[in-house]
Order: structure tokens, then sequence, then C-alpha cells
């Protein structure tokens, strides 16, 4: 028997007389004092305040959908000193901890094609006449080859998370600024995104002080048989994780515990059809001797997304779609 999601997510992680016969077949020892990290709780949706009302300029976004997706309470946005939008920009990307993947952000007007085509863009509405685009330079996010070595693959997907940390980033910083609002965001030649309603502005994720995070992690090696490679707390806004880890685990039993790995150092807590979650975003890294067999990945501010990779097409941590025409797995 295993942790399930709803014992990772509790206050302290505990592992239980169940647990402690897993934990032994791994070679664990189940009364090391270690094995029981600290963990926030993030509250339960049920307590969250209703989503407030942002100022109309600074924080437009298109009007689309029913209601808004949040991942954590959000605030209204105090009054503070205004601060010139290219500022922003330089703050985002000082703060981030990560300069490999994204090379520049130039602000401009939004692409003359979104203004010719309202409803498709903007869902029928027009942004304010000096709303602003970013024009997000990140190579290796978009660029591929026909034939991409393992390391392009990897520095794509890791590319791709940390762009879209960014973008939401700016997203809510730039309401903050009380200035010119920013509509949207384009990737290199990629593609096209436009702020949405349906995602919640100024979100405040419930994140645990670094040394806990850090022995939550230490825990979980011992507990899962991993040992870190790579461990940055990149901010964006708030923290948000980059592990990496070596384990000489057999694969496929790994991979089929990398939900419990995520769901306990990234605890969530549903209420109705809402889900608090840790972080703003996590990106997860595993690999042995051959190198890496498992990635996954989730941005939970300015837009909900997520991605997995893994050495095995039938072998995957969570449930996903298999190609057309691909062979079914055993």
């Amino acid at each position: 028997m295993r942790l399930t999601r709803l014992a990772a997510a509790a206050v302290v992680i505990v592992v239980t007389v169940a647990a402690a016969a897993t934990a032994a077949r791994r070679g664990d020892d189940p009364q090391e004092p270690a094995l029981r990290a600290a963990a926030e709780r993030p509250p339960s949706p049920a307590t969250w305040p209703s989503y407030p009302r942002f100022p109309a300029r600074s924080c437009w976004t298109r009007p689309f959908g029913d209601g808004v997706l949040r991942s954590a309470q959000s605030f209204s946005v105090r009054s503070a000193a205004k601060v010139p939008p290219a500022e922003r920009v330089r703050a985002v990307l000082a703060r981030l901890g990560d300069r490999r993947f994204v090379r520049r952000i130039e602000l401009g007007p939004p692409p003359p094609v979104t203004l010719r085509h309202l409803r498709g863009y903007f869902a029928g509405a027009r942004p304010p006449a000096d709303a602003l685009w970013a024009y997000i330079a990140a190579p290796a996010a978009t660029a591929m080859p026909r034939k991409p070595t393992a390391a392009q693959v990897r520095a794509q997907m890791l590319a791709q998370w940390e762009t879209a940390l960014v973008a939401g980033a700016l997203r809510d910083d730039f309401c903050d600024a009380r200035g010119r609002p920013l509509v949207g965001w384009t990737i290199g030649r990629g593609g096209t995104h436009v702020s949405d309603r349906m995602f919640a502005l100024g979100q405040r994720f419930p994140n645990p002080r670094p040394q806990a995070f850090r022995a939550a992690v230490a825990a979980a090696g011992r507990r899962y048989g991993f040992r870190v490679l790579e461990l940055r707390l990149l901010r964006p806004r708030q923290l948000a994780p980059l592990l990496r880890v070596e384990t000489s685990r057999d694969r496929r039993q790994f991979v089929a515990d990398v939900p419990e790995i995520i769901a306990l150092l990234n605890p969530t807590r549903s209420a109705g059809d809402e889900t608090a979650v840790t972080f703003e975003g996590f990106f997860f890294e595993a690999g042995d001797a051959r190198g890496p067999f498992v990635r996954t990945s989730s941005v939970r501010r300015g837009q909900v997304m997520g991605s997995q990779w893994s050495w095995n097409r039938c072998v995957y941590p969570y449930a996903h779609s298999q190609p057309v025409g691909a062979p079914p797995c055993p």
C-alpha cells in the first residue's frame, strides 16, 4: 500500500505501518525520523474568499468563459508606485534565477492580426489602445531539428516550462504596475497566447520555507530511493522548484511512484471543482546510469498547463493518449 495523494497533502508526512512495508522493500528504515518531513498544506479552496475585482486597465484580460480557474487564493491589487514596463520585464528576468532559455523580451503593440480578428483572439472585446504585447525570445523552446538529440528534447521541455513561468509572472506584474496592460505574448516563432480572464490574476501560493522544502526532498529521496542532482528554486513571482534526481531502481517501478513523489513535494487539496496546489510551477526529472527516463512539469499562473515525457511511450506516470495508429501497450 502506497501513500495516497490525500495523505501526501497532510501537514506532516508520516510513513504509516502499511507504507513502511513498501519502504522496507526499497531498503529504507521506516523508523528513521527524517522520513517525517514538514510539508505545508494548501488551504482548502472552500475557505478562499470570493475572487476580487481587478482594475480594468492594468489587469485587462479577454472575456472568455464563465468563472475563474484558480489554483490558489487571489488578492486585490494594492496601491503601488507605477513602474515603467521595461523595468518590470527586467525585474522578472532578474529574479527568475535561470537565464539559460529566456534570452530576451521585447515589448510592443499587439500583433496586427490579433486586432483584425477581435472575435478569435480577444473574444470580441478590443484591448486598450495602449496595450502591450511581450515578444519572448527563447530559441530552445521552439526550435527543434528533425532528428533531435536527447539533450535537445530535454532542453525544449525545460525551456517551454520556464517560458510559461515568465509569461505568467509578467502578466501579474503588469497588473500590479497600474499602468499599460500586458494582453498577450508570443514565444519566438511559436504560439500566440492571450491574457485570459479564465485564469486567475494575483494568485498567492502557500510556498513552504526553502529549508523545509529541501528537507522534504531529502526525506523523499530516502523514501523512494533517489539522490538529488540539481535543485533550483526559481522565482517567477513565488517559488517554482526545478528538481533533477538519479536512482538505481527499476525504471518502471520508479515511474509508477512519480505521482506519489510529486504529490508529496507539491501537496494539493481539493474542494468542489477547485484544487489548491503549493507551487506556481514544478519541474521534475529522474534518470539513472543510462540517462534521464522520465520528466513532468506544471504551470499554474497566467495559464494552466502540464506535460510529461518518458523514455518508453507505454510507461508514463500519468494517464495520456497514444499517437494515432500506435500499437497497443502491453
